[in-house]
């Protein structure tokens, strides 16, 4: 037992973030055998949110975790403790592949407990979070299955397990809208003026705004986005770009986008109210969201009519199912016109192409095959590994039997950690030693990136979520796609 006086205290340091102070007074004064499973768990949070947490503190972290769960078993404690081992393996694991051996014993408890934890939606999101970095597509349908019809899940939880049904053959796109629509009556409706209120006549131009929380030349967003706003008909509009940063910093790789809007303001410290007022007293015409379910907590700002019209574009590429967003932007080979009635928005199809990406500052050569200077053939992908779905593998194994001589590169921008899943699903297909699976890390810039085009013949898409970003850079690299034509946005 911890005495009263020593139990005050350390509370009384949680609550003031003394963190340190609390690891050293409770090391100090109770035995490791003494301390209960709640102690344990409390540690391990401190050292998780240490001011300057460092590898070391989440290996702490993750032992007092561990603890916990040992000592708490399938009382309340045990599900704290288990819980936050999973979620910090896999934060671990993301920045150093010395976690990974804690991904394995994270999968390891939670089999353990599945049977008694599994309704607990704080243990349904862990164990999401586990098996998306296993690249473990199966159990993740299962659990988001667990999480959408869970009434205590978020409108946030809820929205990403809907989300992560592009990546699988699940749901058909009516499906889809189905339960977007169902999702976003947990969404907040917010208080807007009236737009009879709003004088729109006193604008010289048609305001148009830009919402957004990736305005920086480090998201693939930019590159589609840049040219569009720099080229609008400044006679008719005015642009305004309203951003939040996600705590990154304001000014990076922020200055082109800056340049190329008549406006920019961040919205970042806000709140959803304070944010909507803000936009109504801009007597904004046409508001664009380019967040959808990549930023579930700000797109809530659309579920209310903020602007005369309201629109939905790039973005997580689907339907938010908001009564009140007017028009999703698309063409004609992303939704066919049979399809248009799917879509609780009107389906606005540009001319050719849903979006346009600016290309690179940088000449772009039309290069040769290397096929024709060296005797294998080379597919390479360089799209999200999630997007690498079963069907992907069993599908690439097939090409890479029937072509001869042929290898695959395989590069993700997403964490690298999970490389290793990678190997075993083609391993099953016997195919395991033609795949060139290239680090992210030694290719620090985009032009390094993009080089990686040049040892590839053909590339190979990804299905049923299909590449946006990694497409266009392919052809800038004069390197063919071959894709397979999907049954939703």
């Amino acid at each position: 037992m911890i005495n009263l006086e020593i139990r005050k205290k350390i509370e009384n340091l949680f609550e003031e973030k003394k963190y340190e102070e609390l690891i050293k007074l409770s090391n100090e004064y109770i035995k490791p055998n003494e301390r209960p499973p709640g102690l344990a768990s409390l540690i391990g949070t401190c050292y998780f949110l240490k001011k300057k947490r460092t590898l070391e503190d989440l290996s702490f972290a993750l032992k007092f975790f561990e603890e916990a769960y040992f000592k708490g078993q399938k009382n309340i404690h045990g599900l704290s403790g288990v819980t936050n081992f999973i979620n910090l393996s896999v934060i671990g694991a993301k920045k150093s592949i010395d976690f990974l051996p804690y991904i394995e014993k994270a999968e390891k408890y939670y089999n353990e407990v599945e049977n008694y934890f599994g309704t607990n939606s704080d243990f349904l999101i862990a164990a999401k979070n586990l098996f998306w970095f296993q690249l473990n597509n199966k159990k993740v349908k299962k659990i988001t299955d667990k999480i959408i019809s869970h009434p205590n899940s978020s409108f946030v939880q809820k929205s990403g397990s809907i989300f992560f049904q592009n990546y699988i053959y699940n749901w058909s796109q009516q499906k889809y809208t189905e339960q977007v629509i169902i999702n976003s009556k947990n969404f907040s409706k917010y208080k807007v003026k009236k737009l009879n209120e709003i004088n729109y006549n006193e604008n010289n131009k048609i305001n148009i705004g830009f919402v957004c929380a990736d305005f920086t030349d480090q998201h693939s967003l930019f590159y589609f986005l840049k040219d569009t706003i720099k080229y609008l008909d400044r006679k008719k509009f005015k642009v305004f770009l309203f951003s939040f940063n996600r705590g990154v910093n304001a000014e990076l790789g922020q200055k082109e986008i800056k340049s190329v809007g008549d406006e920019f303001i961040e919205l970042d410290k806000l709140n959803n109210q304070d944010c909507i007022n803000l936009i109504q007293e801009k007597k904004i015409s046409i508001l664009i969201d380019l967040m959808g379910f990549s930023f579930t907590k700000r797109v809530e700002i659309f579920n209310s009519r903020v602007a005369p019209i309201q629109i939905s574009w790039l973005a997580t590429c689907n339907t938010v199912g908001f009564e009140t967003i007017d028009y999703l932007i698309a063409d004609k080979n992303l939704i066919p016109q049979a399809e248009d009635d799917q879509y609780p928005e009107k389906i606005l199809k540009l001319p050719n192409i849903w979006n346009s990406h600016c290309g690179y500052d940088f000449e772009r050569v039309l290069k040769k095959s290397p096929f024709l200077s060296r005797d294998f053939f080379t597919f390479g992908s360089l799209n999200n590994f999630h997007k690498i779905s079963d069907e992907v593998i069993s599908v690439w194994s097939e090409i890479l039997k029937r072509c001869e001589k042929s290898k695959l590169i395989l590069k993700s921008s997403s964490f690298e950690a999970n490389g290793n899943k990678i190997i075993e699903m083609f391993k099953k297909n016997n195919v395991e030693k033609q795949i060139i699976l290239l680090s992210n890390r030694n290719y620090p810039y985009k032009k390094n990136h993009l080089e990686v085009y040049n040892d590839i013949d053909l590339a190979l898409d990804t299905f049923p979520y299909n590449g946006v970003t990694t497409t266009f850079e392919a052809l800038w690299m004069s390197v063919p796609v071959l894709v397979l034509k999907g049954f939703n946005f």
